[in-house]
């Protein structure tokens, strides 16, 4: 028995995205064409144009996967236990960690890093929301300036997550700088 029409349609999208992610993290974005996309998810060219109308869209296609991963990385560690510093430390290195596990071993991470422009929105989004939520939870901790605060320590993982390459270290990073940083607050 056949999959009904959406779910060969979200199985074709699926391989393509699955395609398309290898490709750009193996060759770059300006180094992967439409043809080679289909040719890797093993679809005739004229199909990769009926679910995507060019490269722009698909790399967006990716972003929203990878977006999604990070939410869910966010969510569990501001849901997991521990003290304000520990599940925001957990989240935003959460986030990261899948960020660099997505871009590990790829050449071209720096490039793909620089194209959040093309799904800048999406991001901000993400961003924005985590930023809201964080303050909110510094302010019933007690914290003075949480919206400050939490843009210092969102920056700051930011720059941790771009200068650590290895995840470990990354991770812990983060996680100690959000300690260090909340703790000192929460504390006055």
């Amino acid at each position: 028995m056949s999959e009904p029409a959406d779910g060969k349609t979200q199985e074709k999208r699926r391989r393509i995205l699955e395609a398309a992610r290898f490709l750009v993290l193996r060759n770059g974005l300006r180094g992967t064409t439409m043809e080679a996309i289909a040719r890797e998810a093993g679809i005739a060219k004229p199909t990769l144009y009926v679910q995507f109308a060019d490269k722009d869209a698909i790399f967006v296609g990716i972003a929203d996967t990878i977006m999604d991963d990070l939410l869910a990385a966010y969510d569990s560690g501001m849901a997991g236990s521990g003290d304000i510093s520990e599940r925001v430390g957990a989240a935003l290195a959460g986030q990261y960690a899948v960020l660099a596990r997505t871009l590990a071993g790829s050449p071209h991470a720096g490039e793909l890093m620089s194209e959040h422009k093309r799904v800048g929105a999406r991001f901000r989004e993400k961003d924005l929301r985590a930023e809201v939520e964080i303050a909110a939870e510094l302010g019933a901790a007690g914290v003075a300036e949480a919206a400050a605060l939490t843009k210092v320590i969102c920056a700051a993982a930011y720059g941790i997550a771009l200068k650590i390459a290895d995840e470990a270290q990354m991770v812990a990073g983060i996680k100690l700088m959000c300690r260090r940083m909340i703790e000192a607050a929460v504390k006055r």
